[in-house]
């Protein structure tokens, strides 16, 4: 009986394994080439924004050297999230140790709020004073709204309302 699972056990593992390397090599579940071109894949803000191909060049410099930076803090940041659960759960938990780490998850915070505020200042930059409105919308609503809140959509409920 053992025998005779572990026949049907290895005979199922090298038909999955056969299976999964033909459609590897069949290249059919390959992205359409549009989702790898940056000429093709414009980003929500381009389009929202309208910029023109100037604009479109200097945005994605600015957005790739923020990302690289946010890339980096949030991986710190969800390490240290990590880590302050893995303390929280011990019995023998250390309040200092815990006040480390939560100063180390608002530091990250506090980290990628800044960049978030660069960027808006140096895209902002490269905006018309016409296209500056709509920028001012779409950071509102990164900045102020969450998923669940119950908001304004026009200015995402700030007071004093934005204009």
């Amino acid at each position: 009986m053992k025998k005779t699972y572990s026949i049907i056990v290895l005979a199922l593992l090298i038909v999955l394994t056969g299976v999964n390397l033909w459609i590897m090599l069949s290249g059919k579940h390959e992205c359409p080439s549009q989702c790898h071109s940056s000429e093709n894949n414009a980003c929500y803000l381009s389009k929202t924004m309208s910029l023109n191909e100037e604009q479109k060049e200097k945005y994605n410099k600015i957005k790739q050297h923020y990302q690289q930076q946010a890339i980096l803090v949030a991986d710190s940041l969800h390490i240290s999230q990590e880590c302050l659960m893995r303390e929280l759960m011990k019995s023998d938990r250390d309040s200092l140790t815990i006040a480390q780490i939560e100063a180390k998850i608002s530091s990250c915070q506090s980290m990628l709020l800044h960049l978030s505020v660069e960027q808006y200042y140096q895209i902002r930059d490269i905006l018309s004073p016409e296209q500056i409105p709509q920028l001012n919308k779409l950071f509102a609503q990164i900045l102020i709204c969450r998923p669940t809140c119950n908001h304004r959509d026009d200015d995402a409920g700030t007071i004093p309302h934005l204009e």
